[in-house]
């Protein structure tokens, strides 16, 4: 009896580990730039896609790495951030509850900025320990090099939850 329980939580976990491969990855984040949401070392679901949305926070491949920052423009939007770090986008106010800081002091791009078409403008939720496309040689992320949504922390568990 004991057999068979085993060999049937064993088919289980096989089976929801091939589903949740199938649709998704695990990744661990690294660094804080993206404070207070998420931080350095919790492990997120990212639910594969390319279907994403400003707001979304993303997965994305930049110079061989995996990066977590969140969309707030995409293609032909015009992006304008002040000297206080507000940002506009087509000049509306974007409402970004979720900023920890708004430091903007080391963009090296020149506001207004067009995004370019098939590409998004992301930026982390903590500026000032954001490398993002606020920098020329980071840049957009090109809709190609996105892996996918980042839709829940489930590492640590005390902090099990959805990613807003």
């Amino acid at each position: 009896m004991k057999r068979i329980v085993g060999y049937g939580i064993g088919i289980v976990v096989c089976i929801v580990m091939m589903v949740v491969g199938t649709f998704g990855s695990f990744y661990f984040m690294h660094g804080k730039a993206m404070e207070n949401g998420l931080k350095d070392n919790d492990l997120v679901y990212v639910h594969k896609t390319k279907d994403v949305h400003q707001g979304d926070v993303i997965a994305f491949y930049y110079n061989n790495k995996i990066l977590v920052r969140r969309i707030v423009a995409s293609g032909n939007d015009v992006v304008t951030i002040t000297s206080k770090g507000t940002v506009y986008i087509n000049n509306k106010l974007l409402k970004e509850d979720y900023v920890k800081d708004r430091y903007d002091d080391h963009h090296d791009i020149v506001y207004p900025y067009k995004v370019s078409e098939d590409c998004y403008f992301v930026l982390g939720d903590q500026r000032s320990a954001s490398v993002d496309s606020r920098r020329k040689h980071f840049g957009v992320v090109k809709r190609k090099d996105i892996i996918g949504v980042v839709k829940m922390r489930v590492w640590p568990l005390q902090r099990l939850g959805g990613v807003s």
